[in-house]
């Protein structure tokens, strides 16, 4: 990395470690993505024993819960990976994947969407609670839900410098100081200054997540059920939506003069969801205090 007056000119390798004998490369995005999993995992179940109460006891152990959320965390990559990977095929790879379909199951070529891994983990936290529904009562659907809302900014984070080490999902660009001229762009102009959009995506997820964490933290959940879930979302979203302005990658998806990327469009389904999801919880919390009211 050097720095200039004007930029900053990134030229790390995209790997971590390669030996030419055996034909082996470790990207860097691949060890960010498995550190961010692994961390959001611990995480979060850190968080969820540290709402396991007294009452929790005479139903199932702590080290029950533990290895539930281990189970949990672990299958999920079974539902987050091909689940991003058909979003990307079906929003992003238009005819190509159609004209070549030998190249569906090379994901290490690149291609995963996040929006389809956020719909695969849910799915995935569905088919759990159900399973788990009187084994350990406690996790419920929207219990996974708040975790995983609490804790998804360390992998959100994680990966978009896996996508800043890799030289993609760049930025428009920029005259600003900050600015940063990769050596080896996915997509751009060489030589080109632009914004660094995959931190200012990371960094807004991490600070969601955080705050998020703060208040679920030793309290199922400070806010109510619910609340975590729309909360993350609704940020999600809007960060999301916020930062396609900043990229160049991103084409446009009806035509031209469509104002919308396919990030974007995406992104507003979430919003919505998430938005509606927290007037429920309102409602519920409004009934709920007036039935305490009532029986005092």
């Amino acid at each position: 990395m050097r720095v200039f007056l004007s930029a900053i000119y990134w030229n790390h390798s995209k790997f971590l470690w390669g030996s030419d004998k055996w034909l082996i490369r470790v990207p860097w995005y691949g060890v960010c993505f498995s550190m961010g999993i692994l961390l959001a995992s611990l995480l979060g179940i850190y968080l969820a024993l540290s709402s396991y109460s007294e009452k929790d006891k005479t139903r199932f152990s702590k080290e029950q819960l533990r290895e539930a959320l281990e189970n949990f965390a672990l299958y999920s990559l079974l539902f987050i990976i091909p689940g991003s990977r058909i979003a990307y095929i079906l929003f992003y790879g238009g005819d190509f994947y159609f004209k070549h379909p030998q190249e569906i199951l090379k994901i290490w070529n690149g291609g995963l969407a996040s929006h389809g891994g956020m719909v695969g983990l849910i799915l995935w936290s569905v088919i759990f609670s159900w399973r788990y529904r009187k084994k350990i009562p406690v996790l419920t659907f929207l219990f996974l839900c708040d975790l995983c809302a609490s804790v998804f900014g360390c992998a959100a984070f994680m990966i978009r410098i896996g996508n800043f080490m890799n030289q993609e999902i760049l930025g428009k660009p920029t005259s600003l100081p900050w600015g940063i001229i990769f050596s080896s762009p996915a997509q751009g102009i060489l030589g080109v200054p632009v914004h660094p959009v995959q931190l200012y995506e990371g960094v807004s997820y991490l600070l969601l997540s955080a705050v998020l964490f703060f208040l679920s933290y030793k309290r199922y959940f400070r806010l109510g059920s619910g609340w975590s879930t729309s909360l993350g979302l609704v940020g999600i979203s809007l960060i999301r939506f916020f930062a396609e302005f900043f990229k160049s990658h991103q084409g446009k998806v009806i035509g031209p003069n469509c104002l919308l990327t396919m990030g974007q469009i995406l992104s507003l389904p979430l919003f919505v969801f998430g938005l509606s999801l927290g007037i429920a919880c309102f409602i519920k919390s409004k009934k709920d205090a007036s039935s305490t009211s009532s029986v005092k």
